[in-house]
């Protein structure tokens, strides 16, 4: 099965992790999400995944933007 990705590169703090909550509800615990997102946005959408109990598992550079790949919590 592919991995969804959610592309929140046009959105900006505080929407940025409010999306990514959201992509995070359509999925099972321990399911995975991809997320694309700004250099901006970075730091503090992996922070809020942190806190909430989420794991980055990967962090890449692509085309310009990062690509984060997230365990929700289980």
């Amino acid at each position: 099965m592919t991995t969804p990705v959610l592309d929140i590169t046009g959105d900006v703090c505080p929407m940025t992790f409010v999306k990514v909550k959201m992509g995070l509800q359509k999925i099972a615990p321990s399911g995975k999400i991809n997320v694309r997102l700004k250099e901006e946005a970075l730091k503090n959408v992996i922070s809020s995944l942190k806190t909430e109990g989420h794991r980055v598992t990967n962090v890449s550079r692509e085309e310009g933007t990062f690509l984060l790949e997230v365990e929700k919590a289980g």
